[in-house]
């Protein structure tokens, strides 16, 4: 299997298991079951069978209303997304070790396709912000940024380019960056920036990533040899004493939430299975 078709694939797949996903396959499942009705000729049907095939479709239906409420709670996407933010919690800059390299991986910026006119800032900028914060307070002297294009992405500068000149508008000296542009997911994040950070001379690095992909990357980086120190951040779910009523409710962010967390864990088990973590 080639890398490229290999990418189509894993944006295809997760998709199969995705909330909004399952419920637009249990609705259509129920549609076409009560238009179709049983499949003998009509006047083989008896009232039972028939009674029979619609209470099927409205339980597929139900199932699919009730799924999506679950999937759009506050509380279950919390729940879900919290649970791989908690195993690499974000620390305190003083309380960080000094390292060789701070290492960005990409999916904080976008290009600036018309009518924009500036870089376009993503949910994950806190990455570059928080690189920049290493780097002013002495935590290392060079930054290297991961992140390349998809196939299917508008042509343009890569993302790691991008990134570099924001880093730069905010202060980080050109001379400082190294930017590697190729790398499409993370497997590739670690494959591509392991010579780059040999060539550097950076023995230990810290790997700046959001909190919920953090185990991810940083066992990519790790099963490669690479002796890198996490720093998380872009931490979604927030610490609370209590639920409220409105954490029940269905929100559109939370059903992001759900699916984000979703898509994680697949990309944990596909990452396991080939061996690459």
């Amino acid at each position: 299997m080639t890398e490229t078709l290999y990418l189509y694939l894993s944006k295809l797949l997760p998709w199969l298991v995705m909330p909004l996903s399952l419920v637009l396959l249990l609705l259509i499942a129920g549609l076409i079951l009560l238009l179709r009705g049983p499949s003998r000729p009509a006047r083989e049907v008896s009232a039972a069978g028939l009674a029979g095939s619609r209470r099927s479709a409205l339980a597929l239906l139900v199932l699919a209303l009730a799924s999506l409420w679950i999937f759009s709670m506050p509380v279950v996407a919390g729940s879900l997304l919290g649970y791989l933010e908690r195993q690499f919690p974000p620390t305190a800059i003083q309380d960080l070790p000094d390292a060789d390299c701070i290492v960005i991986l990409g999916g904080a910026v976008s290009a600036p396709l018309a009518p924009r006119q500036d870089i376009e800032l993503g949910e994950a900028v806190d990455r570059v912000y928080q690189a920049v914060q290493l780097y002013r307070a002495g935590k290392a002297g060079q930054i290297l940024v991961s992140a390349g294009n998809q196939p299917w992405a508008e042509p343009g500068p890569s993302e790691a380019t991008l990134t570099g000149e924001l880093l730069v508008q905010w202060g980080v000296p050109a001379a400082a960056l190294q930017l590697e542009g190729r790398s499409r997911n993370t497997r590739e994040n670690a494959l591509f920036t392991q010579p780059l950070l040999a060539a550097a001379g950076c023995q230990h690095s810290l790997l700046v990533t959001s909190a919920a992909h953090m185990p991810r990357a940083l066992a990519s980086f790790k099963a490669l040899g690479m002796n890198v120190h996490p720093v998380s951040t872009d931490v979604r779910v927030t610490d609370r004493s209590r639920f409220r009523w409105v954490d029940f409710l269905p929100e559109a962010q939370a059903l992001a939430m759900t699916s984000a967390a979703i898509r994680e864990w697949v990309g944990q088990k596909v990452y396991e299975w080939n061996g690459w973590n």
